[in-house]
C-alpha cells in the first residue's frame, strides 16, 4: 500500500473498548482507546487510519473464538480485509473465580421473569463472597483452558487475513471491583502467561494494566472501566506497537 491509503484497523475487544469512567460511550467517542489508536497511527504513519471495533461486555476467549468462527460479518467484513488486527481480550478470563460462569448463560433463559430476577439478584450478592472464600486464587478460566482458546483466537484472527495483517495483542487489565472480591492476586502471573502466548504466536504485545494503574483511583464505580486518561495511555501504547510492527513489516517487504 502506498502512503496516503487508508489503514484499516480491526479491534476485537470487550467492554473496555467502549466504556470509560462515566459509562458506555458511542463508537466514535474521542476518548476511547481504539479511536486514540487511530489518531495516533495517522500521526505516526501519515496514513489515515479507519478503526472498526467488534466488542461486547463479558468477552472472554471462548466468546471471541465463537465470534471469529461463526460471525460472518466479523470474519469477512471486519477482520478479513484489515491491515491491522488488535485483539484485546483476556481480562475476564483472569478475573478471580466465584460462582460458575455457566450461570451467566443460564440465568437469562429462566422463566418466569420473577424467578429470573430473584436468581440474578442472589447470584450477584453471593459472587463476591465466594471469591473471598476462595481467597481470590482461582481464575474464571483455568490457565490451560485459556491457553488453548487464546491460541485459537490468535491463529484464527491472523488466518482470516491470510497472514497479511500486522497483529498486536493487548494484555489484560485488572480491577477494583467488589463483584470480583476487590482483589486480584494472580493478575501479574496471568498477564505474563497471556503475553508470552501471544509472542510465541508471533504477535506484537502491549501490557495494559501498567498504563491504567496510575489512574486506578478514578475507575468507573464498577471498579473495572477506565477514565479518559487511561484510555489515552493505552491507545498511545497500542499505536506505538502497531507502528513498530508496520515498520518491520515494510522492511521485510523491501528485502524480498
Amino acid at each position: 500500500m502506498s502512503t496516503g491509503d487508508v489503514l484499516r484497523v480491526a479491534v476485537v475487544g470487550d467492554s473496555t473498548a467502549f466504556t470509560d469512567a462515566t459509562g458506555p460511550l458511542p463508537p466514535d467517542a474521542d476518548v476511547l482507546w481504539p479511536n486514540v489508536l487511530a489518531r495516533e497511527l495517522t500521526d505516526r504513519t501519515g496514513r489515515a487510519a479507519a478503526v472498526t471495533v467488534w466488542a461486547r461486555p463479558g468477552v472472554d476467549a471462548l466468546v471471541a473464538w465463537q465470534a471469529l468462527t461463526k460471525d460472518r460479518h466479523l470474519m469477512f467484513d471486519v477482520i478479513g480485509p484489515a491491515d491491522v488486527v488488535v485483539v484485546a481480550i483476556g481480562s475476564l478470563d483472569h478475573a478471580p473465580a466465584g460462582l460458575p460462569p455457566v450461570l451467566d448463560d443460564v440465568i437469562p433463559r429462566l422463566r418466569p421473569a420473577g424467578l429470573r430476577r430473584r436468581v440474578r439478584s442472589t447470584v450477584r450478592r453471593a459472587h463476591p463472597w465466594v471469591v473471598r472464600l476462595r481467597g481470590a486464587r482461582g481464575v474464571r478460566t483455568p490457565a490451560a483452558v485459556f491457553a488453548h482458546r487464546y491460541r485459537q483466537v490468535l491463529d484464527q484472527a491472523r488466518g482470516l487475513t491470510m497472514g497479511r495483517a500486522v497483529c498486536v495483542a493487548l494484555g489484560p487489565t485488572s480491577h477494583r471491583a467488589r463483584h470480583h472480591g476487590g482483589t486480584h492476586p494472580r493478575r501479574a502471573e496471568s498477564e505474563r502467561r497471556q503475553l508470552a502466548l501471544a509472542e510465541t504466536a508471533g504477535w506484537s504485545t502491549v501490557p495494559v494494566w501498567e498504563h491504567v494503574a496510575p489512574f486506578a483511583d478514578r475507575l468507573n464505580p464498577d471498579g473495572v472501566h477506565w477514565p479518559a486518561e487511561a484510555h489515552g495511555a493505552v491507545g498511545r501504547a497500542a499505536a506505538a506497537a502497531v507502528a513498530d510492527a508496520l515498520a518491520r513489516s515494510g522492511e521485510r517487504d523491501v528485502s524480498r
